[in-house]
């Protein structure tokens, strides 16, 4: 840009013609390098965070699944031990009957 403006000072319009048309040419690949850099550069960090963010969506359903087993198996042991208090109930209801039924 230095020389072109020396050419027009200098009133060598032509050659600060090209000049330009050189500068331009040369702006225009620099801009579509950098801009190609900075693409490369933000997708490479979206893979990287999509990564990060199913490694911590894996995690947190493995927590999840293991919490689901948990409570099955309280649920289950909670129910089993309510049949069996029933049954312990329902047997020595029917042998207070049976005994109140002799007497």
């Amino acid at each position: 840009r230095k020389r072109e403006s020396i050419m027009v000072d200098r009133k060598l319009y032509r050659e600060a013609q090209q000049i330009k048309l050189v500068s331009d040419a040369l702006e225009e690949e620099e801009r579509a390098n950098m801009n190609s850099n900075l693409e490369s550069l933000f997708q490479k960090k979206e893979r990287h965070l999509k990564k990060q963010q199913r490694a911590e969506l894996d995690a947190l359903e493995k927590r999840i699944e293991t919490k689901r087993r948990e409570n099955k198996k309280l649920r289950e042991e909670n129910c089993g031990r309510l049949l069996q208090r029933n049954k312990n109930i329902v047997a020595a209801m029917d042998s207070r009957h049976a005994s109140e039924c002799l007497s």
